[in-house]
């Protein structure tokens, strides 16, 4: 395909242009944003931009967390932002300071924590109805490079198909963890991936970091242990994977979207099978389908396929793909999507590809559609799937 020599120089106008229009959308959101059901109060906004680049890959998992907790949790009694659950007595000390309160229910926003002396930001969401007397998932959630912890759920008011994940944790009783990245040296927001060969990720401990707060949040709240997940979009995606390659043992499933393995990897080799579903589009012009350079020197990456094969590898799973052509519910998409599953001996096993034929660098949705001008950027979004729909489904049944 022929491209202008103006070509890149077009991308990065619009890219800018992406950038000042998500900006000025958070700057007019009112104080008090309706999410779903919940009514979330006094957030802050914040400019961030879907700018999912990757980043670099060094620094590893085993350092000690310098852990510290500032939040202001309400004291409202229903499952709204800052609300409590008032027959499930006091915090307990969880290695937080101070403590998660075990009394909290809903969506729970702007909490801070030291990791090896950074200042870090988090959410949670706490499902109504919760017992003593049984356990929980966890699943985790992971925003991409220039995004946020408030992006991803919709609190800055621009469309966020994770947002969909607080209405289906409610429903199906499951806690969210939605950390965020730490600025990179490209002064955006961002995760320490593997990949080995781009400049634009931090050098921070996030898997020590997520890990210790995954555990913190199990401690606290009756959350299965064996029943932890991670899922999140681009830097995101590739996070989830670090995360599965170095703390496998702490996770049952994970799923990337628009991420794959990468080609030089800063990482240890993986030795722990974990459960993937990878989701690809194939029009991907950020995350190459089929493999190869990311635009801005952000790295190579492996095929959607050949991250695929790697796992099943990885996962000993010998089995031949089950492929299914979901329906196409929404035609005027100019996209569809073909389920190629492979499934295990075991549920930690399965492998599955979803591929999100012409498609772009965006997460499937039908309720949180982005608009034209956005998708001019990533590329098409698919809307005959939703997203944490899809990923749930895949997630509820795998255990460690």
């Amino acid at each position: 395909m022929f491209k202008s020599p103006h070509h890149d120089m077009l991308k990065a106008m619009m890219l800018t242009l992406c950038f000042l229009i998500v900006s000025c959308e958070s700057k007019s959101t009112d104080s008090t944003t309706s999410i779903n059901n919940y009514e979330v109060s006094d957030v802050s906004s914040v400019d961030g931009s879907f700018d999912d680049q990757g980043g670099d890959g060094s620094g590893g998992s085993g350092s000690q967390m310098d852990t510290s907790v500032h939040s202001e949790m309400g004291n409202d009694g229903n499952a709204q932002v800052g609300g409590q659950r008032g027959d499930q007595g006091e915090s307990t000390d969880s290695g937080l300071t101070p403590p998660l309160d075990q009394r909290a229910v809903g969506l729970q926003t702007d909490h801070d924590i030291t990791h090896d002396g950074q200042a870090r930001k988090f959410h949670f969401f706490v499902p109504p109805d919760v017992s003593d007397q049984d356990i929980y998932p966890l699943v985790i959630l992971l925003h991409g490079h220039g995004g946020s912890s408030d992006q991803m759920l919709g609190l800055t008011g621009v469309k966020a198909p994770y947002k969909v994940w607080l209405d289906v944790a409610a429903r199906e009783k499951i806690f969210l963890l939605v950390p965020e990245g730490v600025t990179s040296p490209d002064g955006k927001l961002g995760w320490h991936d593997c990949r080995g060969d781009t400049a634009t990720n931090p050098s921070t401990d996030d898997v020590g970091l997520i890990v210790n707060l995954a555990t913190a949040m199990a401690e606290t709240y009756p959350i299965d242990e064996n029943r932890m997940y991670v899922s999140g979009t681009s830097n995101g995606g590739h996070m989830s994977l670090r995360l599965a390659i170095e703390a496998g043992e702490t996770f049952a499933a994970i799923a990337p979207v628009v991420a794959a393995m990468p080609k030089n990897s800063k990482c240890s080799q993986p030795d722990t099978q974990v459960a993937l579903m990878l989701l690809s589009g194939t029009n991907d012009a950020i995350l190459p389908y089929d493999g190869g350079q990311m635009p801005g020197g952000r790295g190579e990456v492996l095929s959607a396929v050949d991250t695929i094969m790697f796992w099943k590898n990885l996962n000993q799973n010998t089995s031949t793909a089950t492929v299914e052509n979901l329906p196409d519910i929404n035609t005027l998409d100019a996209s569809t999507v073909i389920r190629s599953s492979y499934s295990g001996e075991t549920r930690i096993q399965d492998v599955v590809l979803i591929t999100m034929d012409g498609a772009g660098h965006t997460e499937p949705s039908i309720a949180e559609q982005f608009s034209g001008v956005f998708e001019a950027i990533v590329g098409r979004q698919n809307h005959d799937v939703e997203m944490a729909e899809l990923v749930w489904e895949f997630f509820k049944d795998k255990t460690r």
